[in-house]
Order: structure tokens, then sequence, then C-alpha cells
């Protein structure tokens, strides 16, 4: 197949993708990232989860791509671009995700923070979902090496924090 006919297959591209190279682009959040480390691993590409200090915790905040030298880092937020030939690059998102990090989350919210928590589905994806009016009762933390969680009032397990919407500001 040739890049031409990759450039038209609808979702192979984000943010508006003219990049004539570009095989596929994809945007890195937290909630994605062993999807993405995953497309990468199956196209033989190493990659591995990038740490740095935030607020005195060691987080993940994105991922190497590549071997040194070379390689690439994509921070959360950023999209990862694919190109002819196998080399990547990386590039900020026109349209940010949204999504927070563990970190984030504990510089904006402190324990305590009211919310309105989500444990299943969102309202976006399913009108009966359960609404948890509640308040969080940990500080963010990261699971598994890739989800944001935190452990809210009134709910036994954790919830990921795309599941999770602040009432008020701290």
């Amino acid at each position: 197949m040739n890049e031409l006919k990759l450039s038209a297959i609808p979702g192979m591209h984000v943010d508006d993708c003219t990049d004539s190279s570009c095989v596929r682009c994809r945007v890195l959040t937290p909630a994605n990232l062993l999807e993405v480390d995953t497309w990468l691993d199956n196209a033989g590409v190493f990659t591995k989860q990038f740490y740095e200090n935030v607020a005195g915790e060691l987080v993940i905040t994105g991922l190497r791509i590549g071997e040194r030298p070379g390689h690439v880092v994509a921070k959360f937020g950023n999209t990862i671009v694919r190109h002819t030939g196998g080399r990547h690059s990386v590039r900020p998102t026109s349209h940010p995700t949204g999504e927070l990090s563990a970190a984030e989350w504990n510089e904006r919210y402190p324990i305590g923070t009211p919310v309105v928590a989500y444990p299943g589905f969102r309202p976006e994806d399913d009108p009966h979902c359960t609404r948890l009016v509640t308040k969080t009762r940990t500080k963010a933390s990261t699971y598994g090496g890739h989800t944001p969680v935190i452990w809210v009032e009134g709910h036994g397990a954790w919830i990921a924090l795309t599941h999770v919407d602040p009432t008020e500001v701290a």
C-alpha cells in the first residue's frame, strides 16, 4: 500500500494533519498510553515510559520512542507522528485532550475536593450511567503505570480521572 492510500484511511490522522510524509499520527494521553505503546511495539519500535519528577513525585509524563541516539519523547497531549521510512517525530497537539495526569490533578485539587464521579460510563457514553456526587478521599495516583485514578467517598474502588469532574476549584 503506498503513502497516498494510507493517508486516505479515516482515523489515521489527527489535528488536520497535512504532513505528506506522515503515515499515521496519534495523540498520546494517559488513557491511551498502553494502546499507543502496543501500536508502536507491533511496528517493531522500542518504547519506554518516560518519567519525570513532578511536585516531588516520580510520575509517568509520556513515552520515549526509539533507541538512543535519535529517540524522541512524546509527553501527554503531544501528537506522535510515524513518517514513511519508520521515523517518528512529536508535535504539540492543536486540540488538547483535557486529560490531567495524577500530578497535575494533585497540584490543582486537594483531598476533599467536591466532585461528580462516574464509576462506570460517562453520560456522553451512557445516558443512564451512575452519577455520584461526592468528594475525593485520596491524592490521585497512576494505576498500572498508565491510568491516572483517584478514590472518592462512597465508592469502594478507584475511578479514572477521566470519569471525575471537580465541582469546585480549590
